[in-house]
């Protein structure tokens, strides 16, 4: 004969505790993913990111204010596509400050880059870019080194072909140029050749334009394997940048291929 269950307050209460404390688990799991989740996948993050690795600029306190709101979930989460996004943002900023007259804010941006190179390389050890960052801080805190110049070798070994970064690495590099070892320089003049045979010859030209008097003929060695109406195309783009081509490859004056050879 069978039996119905026992159904005693003594036996129920433990499943309905169990049940409500997970309801309240799963409520705060929900609400903590809620409060965390947007910063983490904030799209203007991402696409400002992009853009500054492009070459565009934005105002300084903007970025900061863009990374302040990030950047605690990312850290909490120890995310490194986010951290390194936040990271450019940083970069950028504290890269137009020093450029200007606050010197107290200067320090604080470069201290955030260092930190933030630091938090970046502690949830991913192989992110060049928290290497790169780390240069840049290390050599306007401290100077072009042995160990800063460390740090931008370890850039270069871990990401030496990724155009994006490359289009931020190699201006760094070229400040630096004329102190750097043989292999770093090579490094930096293939950054610029990736760059250019990617042809993104906008950003090629602003690269060439920010490079060192030092460093110009072997870039543009490096241009004659193209097209001439690439090559006129990209000399117009230096000249639009404020440069100027000097070289066998290019026209010797101010007026086009066709109109020289006419």
């Amino acid at each position: 004969m069978s039996r119905e269950p026992k159904t005693e307050a003594g036996t129920s209460r433990p499943r309905w505790l169990a049940r409500g404390a997970n309801c309240l688990l799963a409520a705060s799991a929900l609400a903590w993913a809620v409060s965390t989740l947007p910063n983490l996948t904030d799209p203007t993050v991402s696409r400002v990111a992009r853009q500054i690795a492009a070459g565009e600029s934005y105002d300084a306190p903007l970025l900061r204010r863009i990374v302040a709101a990030n950047l605690p979930a990312a850290q909490q989460q120890c995310e490194p596509k986010a951290l390194r996004e936040l990271l450019v943002l940083q970069l950028s900023a504290a890269d137009m400050t020093v450029r200007g007259t606050d010197l107290p804010q200067a320090d604080a941006d470069v201290e955030a880059v260092q930190r933030m190179s630091k938090i970046l390389l502690g949830c991913a050890p192989t992110e060049s870019l928290g290497w790169l960052a780390a240069f840049w801080a290390g050599s306007r805190q401290d100077g072009l080194t042995a160990r800063t110049v460390a740090l931008l070798d370890q850039s270069y070994r871990l990401a030496p072909h990724e155009v994006w970064l490359q289009m931020m690495r190699v201006p760094l590099a070229f400040r630096a140029f004329d102190a750097l070892p043989t292999a770093l320089t090579d490094a930096a003049v293939q950054d610029f050749n990736d760059v250019f045979h990617d042809r993104l010859y906008p950003s090629a030209a602003a690269l060439y334009v920010k490079s060192p008097a030092s460093a110009r003929g072997r870039l543009l060695d490096l241009t004659c394997d193209v097209s001439e109406r690439e090559k006129l195309a990209f000399w117009y783009l230096v000249r639009d940048a404020g440069g100027k081509i000097q070289h066998r490859c290019y026209p010797a004056d101010d007026r086009p291929r066709y109109l020289i050879e006419n």
